[in-house]
Order: structure tokens, then C-alpha cells, then sequence
């Protein structure tokens, strides 16, 4: 589990709070179930309009790596693709065969095998390569989804108190009320700006750093597997590959 996003969280929130009580204001002006409602369940359904929901299954699926974040060892693969490299120098390409189930990675497993199978190796670069694009999009419009939630949730934030507005103008009666429904209508553009800029935002920006460590490690492997399949020296692939950390 990665606990600095959680901490992050915590921090994030507890500025908040803290800044309100030193400031002298209620803790309990600040938890209000109608603003949350408006501002985070109706920033996810406008998300919704806009999208698919294929991408907003793969959202959610991508949304686990804030706290369970995939492991991309770059150098790992590097030293994996030179021990390759020398299985293949030392005797062919066949040879691999065996090593192609070890492979953690499918994109680069389909790769190897077709590096075994014989296939032309700049034909091999390309078409996975390709896939590598074509993955790296995908995970791009699931991300944009997360990013199109917290572009909403200062604007239902905003509805949320002319809504809070209206029903403290039916207490202009009463003073005390009134002045207690504008400080909760307010509630809700507090909650707009906060769910989008210290949760949502920053954990769509944590998932697309994940992202592009995919994009990485799998560029390291096909490109790796490519130049095995060339017949590059191990040192010299090892070293070139070594960009990509």
C-alpha cells in the first residue's frame, strides 16, 4: 500500500480544518452530507455524460494504483533482457523459447515469441511498439475521465451554494438562521474546490505517473527484445538501454 498518499490526504485535510479552527470558525460548518452529495456525486455523473463507460470502468480499475501502485523496476528488466541478450549470443534465438512464459509483461512476452518465431525484426519494433501507443492512449482517456471529475467539482461546487443561497432567503425572517444557511451555502463551493484540487487532481496526476512508467518499462522490453533479435552485443544493448532509467 503506498501510505504517502494517504498521508498526503491527511495533511491536505487537516490544513483545512486547522485553518478553520485558528481562524475561529465551527468544525461542524464544514461537514455538510447535501454539499458533498451535489459536488462529488454530481461531478462524477457530468463525468459520466461525457464519457463511455468502458473508460470509466478502466478509471476506476486504474484508480486502485493511488494505493496499490503497480511495480515498474526498470533496472530489473534491463538486467533480464542482458541476461537474455547472452542466452541468445551463446546459443540462437530458439533458445529463448523457454524464457518466454518468465516474462511478467504480455506485450513483452508476445514480443519475445516472435522474435523466436522468426519474425522480422523491424516488423517486431513496430507492431508492438504500436501496441505500446495504443495502451498508453487508453490508459490516457481513463485518466482524462478522473481529470474531467475534478474539472466539474468547482462548478457543482458553485451550484451547490446558490442552492444553499435560496433556502436561507426563505429565513430572512430570522436573522440567526439566515446567517447560518449562508455560511453552510458557502460549504459547498469549500467542498468544489477541495475535492477537485486536493483529491482528485492529485491523485490523477499520481496515476499518470504510474502510466508513463508502463509506457517505459515496456519500451524497455520490446526495445530490448528487438536488439536480441538483431543480434546486438549484450554490453552494447545493456548500455544503450540503460537511457530508459
Amino acid at each position: 500500500m503506498d501510505l504517502l498518499t494517504l498521508a498526503g490526504l491527511v495533511i491536505a485535510f487537516t490544513s483545512v480544518f486547522l485553518a478553520n479552527w485558528l481562524g475561529g470558525g465551527e468544525m461542524v460548518l464544514l461537514l455538510n452530507l447535501p454539499s458533498a452529495i451535489i459536488v462529488i456525486i454530481g461531478s462524477i455523473g457530468a463525468a459520466l455524460i461525457q464519457s463511455t463507460l468502458i473508460n470509466a470502468l478502466r478509471s476506476l480499475a486504474m484508480f486502485k494504483w493511488t494505493l496499490f501502485p503497480p511495480r515498474y523496476n526498470l533496472s530489473k528488466a534491463r538486467h533480464a533482457v542482458f541476461l537474455l541478450a547472452v542466452k541468445a549470443r551463446k546459443s540462437s534465438l530458439v533458445a529463448l523459447d523457454s524464457d518466454v512464459s518468465n516474462l511478467k509483461s504480455e506485450l513483452a512476452t508476445r514480443a519475445l515469441q516472435m522474435a523466436v518465431d522468426g519474425v522480422d525484426a523491424d516488423e517486431l519494433l513496430e507492431r508492438m511498439h504500436g501496441e505500446v501507443v495504443r495502451l498508453r492512449e487508453k490508459r490516457e482517456t481513463a485518466i482524462e475521465f478522473m481529470e474531467s471529475i475534478g474539472g466539474y467539482a468547482p462548478t457543482l461546487g458553485i451550484m451547490g451554494s446558490v442552492l444553499g443561497l435560496i433556502q436561507a432567503m426563505a429565513n430572512l425572517n430570522s436573522p440567526e438562521a439566515l446567517g447560518h444557511g449562508i455560511a453552510v451555502a458557502f460549504v459547498s463551493t469549500l467542498y468544489g474546490q477541495g475535492f477537485a484540487n486536493l483529491v482528485v487532481f492529485p491523485l490523477a496526476k499520481k496515476v499518470s505517473f504510474y502510466a508513463d512508467q508502463e509506457l517505459l518499462y515496456h519500451q524497455l522490453l520490446i526495445d530490448g527484445i528487438h536488439g536480441i533479435a538483431v543480434g546486438k552485443h549484450p554490453q552494447r544493448l545493456d548500455i544503450e538501454l540503460s537511457g530508459y532509467e
